[in-house]
């Protein structure tokens, strides 16, 4: 009777184990060559090559590889683990192990059906070398698993002269369940997140011959604010391009444990979406694995500032091999109920709201320190409007809402044409409350969210008519009107035309002019009607208009005279005039009730007094506050008075034409 011959391989495995855990054990290609990777830093690799093909994936690493022993106790027998098994330090390097559950060999047949293995194991006494070969199955393996309650699966042998690898081992993947095709840089970018042992001296990945390192992250550049976490042993300096660096501490409260890493805030939310992937996470590693990919995720943090975020931090006490093991059981999450757990998202909370309150300030720095920069790149009529500004001041505070404008988040759709307007209501804002000396409104703005438009970017007209637009149009057309007609019979016609809506020709400081309340109007027509009765037919075809009006709390009789009187004017009969209108008027103000408010008596002549008359009437009016304005001499003042306005009116021109062109 023959006996029977005992297989070369068998694999070994907890059909309790498979049914909790299931073959599909990872949900994707990155973690799962994650596995892969950390077993071969385990085995004392310094060197792993992934080559991706349209139909495979090849894993090839130089690690110490395996004899037919370590095969079939340790690599085939699901649940070996081996820190159990006084295995807490590799071989040859002493590293610390990242395996522990041993599972996770089983990953694999997440991504694909068909897991060759070849792998060399060299004898460090005798010097012999052992290959070793086999393949597995999926469909096989879930078929002999239904025939056997054992749980022992038979994989197909692989001759040595079929495989011509010197050292280490190799996985072939083939019949692969997902499409690879696309996947090279993108593996590139999730492996170097997913270790912070690759790009070590000691210890390299390399993808189709191209070496990971930790710039592959490719959202180093992106960080604008680094928080180092305790003392690190990596020098994240030489990667970052940061604005400001902080440290935060690392020991966590009332506990033994230490944790390291960092945590870094981007200008814009948008520099976390890459490849249709958010890295707005803040990841866990132990071991220099990744043992959770996001524990941002488990604050709900509301303030907009947990946005910007992104972040590893190292907590090895998680992954003591003296303790529980704490990791679920893909490997892909850490039990959120135990307490070593707690007590670091409890310390991880604090640290986010340290970052808090001192994200917005900084931000804030940064963005007035190169706010001219950026404003420059978005529209260079932005820095000439800049230059403009002819004080410290003005300038200190065009740069705080440079820095508003450019900190606010826009979807990349809508940034040029919302910078746009906000950049145009902007400027205008800032002529109004400079007009108004309130630059200080400014300081309002802390947080760029906060921007009120309604209150502070008001709309166009508002802005314009505080930009004195209005009244320096009105007012110097007005004036121009004048100069264009200066004919002696015109003169008379436009004063009478403007003068009395426009008391600022008498006097700068009389803005807004009125006829006093109905009832004190009422009175003093009435008075002023009875003095004009008194007035003989000649002095009647003398005057061209009378009116009464109030401004800046003072009462104001103007009288127009006629250019060219046909009768000779007196600076007794000014006297006379002006006394009874003056007695008139306090009268009606007295029944009023307003007690006794200054009252100034103004008399518009087109003739002018000889030296004699003019010295004379001047002592005279004095005695009721009375004064002489020429005609001539009212348009001359008036274009002195109003070079102020001229020029507000080409500031206003200049402002304008700096908006049409943003």
């Amino acid at each position: 009777m023959t006996k029977a011959i005992s297989p070369k391989y068998q694999m070994r495995m907890s059909l309790n184990v498979l049914n909790h855990l299931g073959i599909n054990l990872y949900s994707n290609i990155p973690a799962v060559l994650s596995e892969v990777v950390a077993n071969a830093y385990d085995a004392d690799a310094t060197r792993v090559d992934i080559t991706l093909t349209e139909n495979s994936i090849i894993i090839k690493d130089n690690g110490h590889g395996m004899t037919l022993n370590d095969i079939n106790a340790k690599f085939l027998y699901v649940g070996y683990q081996r820190r159990e098994n006084s295995e807490e330090l590799s071989h040859s390097l002493k590293r610390k192990v990242m395996g522990r559950k041993g599972i996770g060999k089983l990953s694999l047949f997440s991504i694909a059906n068909n897991i060759e293995v070849h792998s060399i194991r060299k004898n460090p006494n005798s010097g012999l070398t052992e290959k070793n070969g086999l393949i597995m199955n999926r469909n096989d393996i879930v078929k002999q698993i239904g025939k056997n309650e054992t749980g022992v699966y038979i994989p197909s042998n692989v001759e040595e002269s079929e495989f011509d690898i010197d050292c280490g081992t190799r996985l072939i993947i083939t019949d692969l369940k997902k499409n690879i095709s696309h996947t090279h840089n993108f593996l590139k970018k999730r492996l170097a997140r997913r270790f912070t042992v690759i790009d070590d001296k000691d210890f390299q990945v390399f993808i189709n011959e191209e070496a990971i390192t930790f710039k592959d992250r490719d959202y180093m550049s992106k960080v604008q604010f680094l928080w180092t976490v305790g003392d690190n042993l990596i020098d994240y300096s030489k990667w970052f391009n940061f604005e400001r660096i902080n440290r935060l501490n690392g020991d966590v409260d009332g506990t033994p444990y230490k944790i390291s890493g960092w945590i870094g805030a981007v200008e814009k939310p948008s520099d976390l979406d890459q490849d249709n992937i958010n890295n707005n996470k803040i990841s866990i590693i132990c071991r220099g694995k990744m043992a959770q990919e996001d524990i941002l995720e488990s604050f709900n943090e509301g303030g907009i500032y947990a946005t910007y975020l992104i972040g590893e931090l190292h907590a090895d006490f998680l992954d003591d091999s003296d303790k529980d093991d704490i990791a679920t059981s893909s490997r892909q999450k850490i039990d959120e109920e135990d307490p070593r757990y707690q007590v670091l998202e409890s310390h991880i909370y604090k640290l986010l709201k340290q970052i808090q309150g001192v994200w917005t300030n900084l931000r804030n720095e940064v963005a007035i320190a190169t706010a001219v920069q950026k404003a420059d790149a978005f529209n260079p009529v932005l820095t000439e409007w800049f230059s403009s500004l002819r004080t410290e001041s003005r300038k200190n505070h065009a740069l705080k809402l440079f820095s508003a404008i450019e900190t606010l988040h826009f979807t990349p759709q809508e940034e040029k044409e919302k910078k746009r307007e906000l950049y145009k209501q902007g400027i205008l804002a800032f002529e109004k409350l400079k007009l108004r000396d309130s630059l200080h409104e400014l300081e309002k703005i802390k947080n760029p969210q906060d921007i009120k438009l309604a209150s502070i970017f008001t709309d166009l007209s508002d802005i314009e008519a505080n930009l004195y637009y209005d009244i320096a149009y009105q007012r110097v057309d007005v004036i121009h009107k004048f100069q264009e007609q200066l004919d002696d019979n015109n003169k008379e016609k436009l004063l009478q035309l403007y003068l009395f809506d426009n008391l600022w020709l008498l006097n700068p400081s009389w803005e807004r002019a009125t006829s006093g309340n109905a009832i004190l109007e009422k009175n003093v027509d009435a008075e002023f009607g009875k003095v004009n009765a008194g007035l003989t037919a000649e002095e009647k075809a003398g005057r061209m208009d009378i009116k009464y009006r109030t401004s800046a709390g003072k009462h104001i009789i103007v009288e127009l005279k006629r250019y060219l009187p046909s009768y000779p004017i007196s600076p007794t009969k000014l006297y006379n005039q002006g006394k009874k209108y003056r007695s008139a008027l306090k009268k009606c103000i007295n029944v009023a009730g307003q007690g006794d408010p200054p009252i100034e008596i103004i008399f518009v002549l087109g003739k002018r007094f000889n030296d004699e008359d003019y010295n004379e009437s001047l002592e005279l009016l004095k005695l009721i506050n009375g004064r002489i304005i020429y005609y001539d001499d009212l348009i001359k003042d008036s274009l002195d008075s109003y070079s102020e306005y001229l020029d507000k009116q080409k500031e206003v021109s200049r402002i304008r034409a700096i908006i049409d062109r943003i």
